[in-house]
C-alpha cells in the first residue's frame, strides 16, 4: 500500500515499520498496532492498522491469545466511534412548560413578522405546547429573558 503525501511523525513511521516487518514477532507487531490505533492517526494509517489487526484476529493459524488481543483493540476502536448518547432524565411538567413558552415566542415571533405587534389582548390564550420539543434547561431563562427584552424593545 503506497502511503500517500500526508507527513506522519517518525514515532509513527517507526511503529508502522515494526507492525509491518516480516521479521518481528507477531505478538510485537500487535504491541505496535496497539500504539498506532489506541491514539489518532491519519486515516490511511489507521486503516493499515485496522486491516492489519484484522488479519492477525482472522488468521486460524495465529495464536488465540493474539487473536483475542487484537479482536480487543478492535472493538476498543469501534466502541469509541459508535459510542451512544447519554440518557437525561426528563421532567415532563418542565418540558410542557417550556414548549408552551417556546409556542408564545414562535407566536409573538409571528405576530411580529406580521407587523401585528404590540399584539392584541389574549394572544397567548389556548396556545398548546409544541409536540415533541426537548428543550435543554441550562440558561435557557436568562436566554428567554435577553430575548423577550430584545423583543419587546424593537
Amino acid at each position: 500500500m503506497t502511503a500517500p503525501e500526508i507527513e506522519i511523525s517518525p514515532a509513527l513511521r517507526k511503529l508502522l515499520d515494526i507492525m509491518t516487518s516480516p521479521d518481528v514477532p507477531v505478538a510485537q507487531s500487535v504491541a505496535a498496532a496497539r500504539a498506532i490505533i489506541e491514539y489518532e492517526a491519519v486515516p490511511w494509517v489507521f486503516d493499515l492498522t485496522y486491516q492489519f489487526l484484522m488479519g492477525v484476529a482472522e488468521d486460524s493459524n495465529s495464536d488465540v491469545g493474539l487473536q483475542l488481543k487484537a479482536l480487543e483493540l478492535i472493538r476498543k476502536v469501534e466502541a469509541r466511534r459508535v459510542s451512544p448518547g447519554t440518557a437525561k432524565a426528563v421532567d415532563s411538567r418542565v418540558q410542557e412548560a417550556l414548549s408552551v413558552r417556546l409556542a408564545k415566542a414562535r407566536q409573538r415571533l409571528e405576530l411580529f413578522r406580521e407587523r401585528n405587534w404590540p399584539a392584541p389582548k389574549g394572544w397567548d390564550e389556548g396556545l398548546a405546547p409544541i409536540g415533541g420539543a426537548v428543550v435543554e434547561v441550562d440558561e435557557l431563562g436568562a436566554r428567554l429573558e435577553g430575548a423577550r427584552l430584545a423583543f419587546s424593545s424593537n
